[in-house]
């Protein structure tokens, strides 16, 4: 098997993590928040949620911008988690018969709060909501650059990854072939759909030129997108959640 690739390019860094480590009261108002979407609570929800809310829409393509929009206040809270449920980074089950949507909504939401909270990401900060507290850490990049760097390779910006650790690129879609380069984390690559890997294998353009492959059952890939809740103090200084951040089509 042959990776053909395309020319040499640099790859794009990615900003670092703002991770920050949660306040004991923070902490204390995400396992509220996530017992009363467990137990479907629908008061206790209510009672976590600021009455105006941020969408934040991140796309697969990375090089399109994010797009805030805020909703809100709501009569009440089942309108809220519904309006919430269009932005979880997916389409949620629907009713077959076109009877009320809302308890699918409710559901979705309350499933996709409950991941947000438990799903183990260093929680952190988001650039475009200051003073937040998120249930991940933005990772940031020149959208110029990933333009660029999609154009140059000719292959989608959603075709981006980087790597937590440096990973050897081997020549061949085999454990024991040659390295053929070294990625170094951190830096977004593009990955080489036009060269045919085998099951378990993906090929990735080389920044000398050229390709290699990787394992992705053994080497984890990463797209520096971003999904969770954000809280924010109240005026009256209480945790309530008050942004929601999901990557869409």
């Amino acid at each position: 098997m042959v990776a053909l690739g395309g020319e040499p390019y640099a790859p794009v860094p990615l900003a670092p993590k703002e991770a920050v480590l949660p306040p004991a009261d923070l902490v204390e108002a995400a396992a509220t928040l996530l017992q009363a979407s467990r137990s479907d609570d629908r008061p206790a929800i209510g009672a976590m949620l600021a009455p105006r809310l941020t969408l934040i829409d991140g796309a697969l393509e990375l090089g399109l911008p994010r797009r805030m929009e805020q909703i809100g206040p709501f009569e009440t809270i089942d309108l809220a988690l519904t309006a919430l449920a269009d932005n979880i980074g997916g389409i949620y089950e629907q009713p077959f018969d076109g009877s009320d949507v809302t308890p699918f909504a409710v559901a979705a939401e309350r499933d996709f709060i409950i991941a947000a909270i438990i799903d183990g990401q260093a929680w952190g900060r988001d650039p475009l909501l200051e003073g937040a507290i998120c249930t991940y850490a933005y990772r940031g990049f020149d959208r110029a650059a990933v333009i660029a760097l999609g154009e140059h390779l000719d292959i989608q910006t959603s075709n981006l990854f980087y790597v937590e650790a440096p990973v050897a690129v081997l020549v061949q879609p085999s454990h024991g072939a040659r390295a053929a380069g070294m990625l170094k984390a951190d830096l977004l690559y593009g990955l080489d759909y036009a060269t045919d890997a085998p099951g378990g294998w993906i090929a990735v353009h080389l920044p000398d030129g050229g390709s290699g492959f990787l394992n992705f059952e053994n080497v984890a890939i990463s797209k520096p997108y971003a999904s969770g809740i954000c809280f924010t103090r109240d005026a009256g200084g209480s945790w309530k959640m008050s942004a929601q951040t999901a990557t869409n089509l």
